[in-house]
């Protein structure tokens, strides 16, 4: 029935009691959840401040490139490349939710010692933690790059060919990243008349209060917070590589590659502010920040050939096998700290959840790199026929810093995948096939590192399941 969802509000206000369940509301009333109508604070739609969060972003680019080729005749080698210069600016404005500090850090009574002591003599903190979120538009990152450029291809032989590469590169923030939410908390301790004894301010009359509390020490405006202000990752890359074709369907390849990286992003902690009314507050914020550096490099080995030397349908058979080394240096990262996400109740209240904080490991490696990784492809083609039948292994790598069951490091180990395809030319650019993923049904098994000594348990498992895919892929 469409009228139901023409208007949903209303269609979940009219079912209230009957398929929708009493108590659900988030206002803590006993009613019904009215679509987020039942929240005063949702001023923008259904949404409020906290849910909302938007960037404009202005890039400008402009890049030349010169193409030449000459040969050097006393070595006999023709040299062909390309130079090229990019230019790249980027600048970010972006409007986010503050969210200030429950009023539960004002003290929970106002007629006991803590409320008292934060209203009186703590004003500005009491001002702080009103619980209230608020939307903030500020202008970001600024950034400007140059990225040059520079191919070179040496033809030693007809069949024996030299290639290098050096270049620039950048990779963009993720506008999760880059924007402006904050999730403001307010941590003190209390300091109690007698120090020595247990807070006790029960009595009704404040004369009457045996040890209340009288001081706050150690304050701390701390935030969970994303980062307006990142600038793009960079990396400078050098390969250098040997191509050697030895058949007419047939090379062999080396490839060296060297790449430093630079203005990582990573979570950190880090000094900001914001201000609230007519006053400014430092913060000690923990997200995502440009930070660190090191490097990526390692050498690749590739073998490919069609065996067109063998007679009749044996000649459309053909291999192709690829090995990878990764070295990472310097990339370990540093994180001390747990990520959290910004998270809320339906009435706003932030949610924080420090079970198992205390597992925060340094040295981690980077996300989704493994050491090693190795392809085996067969093929065939031939008659009309188009086959694959392609394993690829990887070595074990982070899957992320810190998973959302124990709160520690989990690792994929080491794994091996195989997939399939066939297909048949059925006329002149039409082809039908089938596509098998995961044909072994194999599973990836996951393990958590249990300590800063990098122990490890086994975890859970989960498979990703044969997929069969019959497909017609037309060409006009």
């Amino acid at each position: 029935r469409m009228d139901l969802v023409e208007d949903y509000a209303q269609t979940l206000a009219d079912g209230c009691g009957t398929w929708i369940a009493t108590g659900t509301a988030q206002d803590g009333q006993g009613g019904c959840a009215q679509a987020y109508a039942d929240i005063a604070d949702r001023t923008h739609t259904h949404f409020a401040p906290r849910h909302i969060s938007s960037s404009e972003t202005e890039r400008t680019e402009f890049y030349i490139r010169g193409d030449f080729d000459f040969d050097l005749e006393n070595l006999d080698i023709l040299v062909k490349g390309n130079i090229g210069l990019r230019y790249v600016d980027y600048q970010l404005k972006s409007t986010g939710g503050i969210n200030l500090p429950a009023t539960s850090r004002r003290g929970t009574n106002a007629n006991k010692s803590l409320e008292q002591l934060i209203q009186t003599q703590y004003t500005d903190l009491y001002d702080l933690a009103s619980g209230e979120s608020f939307s903030s538009t500020i202008d970001g990152a600024d950034y400007t790059t140059l990225l040059p450029s520079l191919n070179l291809s040496f033809a030693l032989t007809d069949e024996l060919i030299v290639r290098f590469g050096a270049s620039k590169g950048i990779y963009f923030p993720s506008l999760v990243q880059s924007a402006n939410k904050m999730n403001i908390s307010l941590n003190y301790e209390e300091v109690f008349l007698n120090p020595e004894a247990g807070k006790d301010d029960s009595a009704e009359n404040p004369a009457d209060w045996v040890n209340p509390t009288v001081e706050l020490d150690n304050i701390e405006i701390s935030a969970n917070a994303r980062n307006a202000f990142l600038e793009p990752e960079e990396s400078i890359n050098i390969d250098l590589t040997t191509e050697w074709y030895f058949a007419d369907a047939g090379s062999l390849t080396v490839g060296l590659f060297h790449k430093k990286l630079s203005n990582i992003i990573r979570n950190e902690t880090r000094q900001t502010e914001v201000t609230v009314g007519n006053i400014t507050y430092p913060v000690s914020a923990y997200g995502p920040a440009n930070t660190g550096s090191g490097t990526i490099r390692g050498v690749e080995f590739a073998y490919s050939q069609f065996y067109d030397m063998l007679p009749g349908a044996w000649s459309g058979l053909g291999l192709q096998l690829n090995f990878t080394y990764i070295d990472q240096n310097d990339l370990e990262d540093p994180n001390t700290n747990p990520t959290e996400g910004l998270k809320f109740r339906g009435d706003g209240s932030p949610v924080v959840d420090n079970r198992n904080s205390f597992r925060q490991f340094t040295g981690l490696p980077l996300q989704g790199y493994s050491d090693s990784n190795f392809n085996i492809v067969g093929m065939y083609e031939k008659y009309g026929f188009s086959a694959r039948l392609a394993y690829t292994w990887r070595s074990d790598y982070l899957l992320t810093l810190r998973e959302s069951e124990e709160f520690v490091p989990a690792y994929s180990k080491d794994q091996g995948m195989m997939d399939a395809s066939l297909f048949y030319d059925v006329a002149e650019g039409i082809k039908v096939g089938l596509q098998v993923s995961n044909l072994l049904d194999e599973k990836t098994q996951t393990q958590y590192q249990q300590n800063q000594e990098g122990i490890r348990t086994d975890a859970f498992s989960f498979t990703s399941d044969r997929r069969y895919a019959l497909s017609v892929n037309a060409v006009f």
